[in-house]
């Protein structure tokens, strides 16, 4: 079997089961009338299930195909030739194209393994991974759109990009002494961005296609993260277990839900901003800084790429820095 013919016997599982949960969702908040009268209280759920996925499902899509059209036209290869050669002036441009490359951590992780490939330092390259999907364009507009506040952006932007510099000078400071096994594989079926991603298909329908497909895969990571965010409103009062953790004990929380739910990056602001009576705003923060950079999807793309003693220290690394830098921010009364 061709790897064409390979690609095109993958079924749709994901956009399947994102479909599915969007169409019932519609249909509870449609009969909810229904389910009321027949003791089933599901109004109020549904109604802010259906006001979260509105919000995010637009900035989700319209990262996909912004992602999408970097993955087609402008390669990694091409990235690589305008690095410089030293390392602190590369970790500088790293910065540079993370602001201005509106990718989710799907397509961070490809781009950071071709860079490494094409020579670029690994602090460099690192930087890049860690801080594109945190501060790109998309995500800077759905954080302002969620919660109406350029010093929260700001702050998020700051935060994001002081934890990918740390994590990133400790990789010049400290080098590994291997990522990549021996036997390594290329990335394939597992970079997230689409099955042909080795040959893309530069015409506007191959975009759009693969811009279906990676939307597909996503869309039920965005409707778990729905579907939890949901799920703590209705269950939990403000004067609730979130509510009333200490802020160290709140932070982490948020942080670790931020790994387990992998959201998209240009879409978590509106979970956040959904959570805001639950949580404190150096909690919610620690989630919008430490998802992008770490979460389940990234680990084990990474893992399938990389060793796994690297892989480790780069999740307890960026783990420990963002913690530090959000904690402390909060401590020290700097956010907003």
């Amino acid at each position: 079997m061709t790897r064409t013919d390979s690609a095109r016997s993958v079924r749709p599982w994901g956009a399947l089961v994102g479909t599915c949960a969007l169409v019932a969702l519609v249909a509870v908040w449609a009969f909810q009338t229904v389910f009321s009268d027949v003791g089933v209280p599901l109004g109020r759920a549904s109604t802010i299930a259906v006001g979260m996925t509105l919000q995010a499902v637009p900035f989700l899509l319209l990262g996909v195909l912004v992602a999408e059209l970097i993955e087609v036209y402008a390669s990694p290869a091409l990235i690589a030739r305008v690095f410089p050669t030293r390392s602190v002036a590369a970790i500088g441009t790293a910065l540079l194209f993370a602001f201005a490359l509106p990718v989710c951590d799907c397509s961070a992780v490809p781009i950071f393994r071709s860079l490494l490939r094409k020579g670029v330092p690994l602090s460099a390259a690192t930087t890049l991974m860690l801080a594109s999907p945190a501060i790109n364009p998309l995500v800077i507009a759905s954080t302002w759109y969620a919660f109406g506040s350029w010093s929260l952006v700001g702050a998020r932007i700051a935060l994001s990009v002081l934890v990918a510099l740390i994590v990133g000078a400790s990789m010049l400071a400290a080098p590994p002494r291997a990522l990549r096994d021996p036997d390594g594989q290329g990335h394939g079926e597992q970079c997230g961005c689409s099955e042909e991603c080795a040959l893309p298909d530069r015409s506007a329908s191959g975009v759009l296609a693969a811009t279906g497909r990676s939307f597909g895969r996503i869309l039920p990571y965005l409707m778990g993260g729905v579907a939890a965010s949901t799920l703590a409103q209705v269950a939990w009062p403000v004067s609730s277990l979130l509510s009333g953790l200490p802020a160290p004990a709140a932070l982490a929380f948020m942080m670790a839900a931020g790994f387990a739910l992998s959201l998209c990056s240009s879409s978590d602001a509106v979970i956040a901003r959904s959570l805001a009576s639950l949580a404190p705003s150096g909690a919610l923060m620690g989630f919008m800084v430490f998802g992008p950079m770490m979460d389940v999807k990234n680990v084990a793309l990474l893992s399938s790429q990389f060793r796994s003693s690297f892989v480790a220290r780069l999740f307890v690394t960026v783990t420990a820095v963002a913690a530090c830098v959000v904690g402390v921010s909060w401590w020290a009364g700097v956010l907003p």
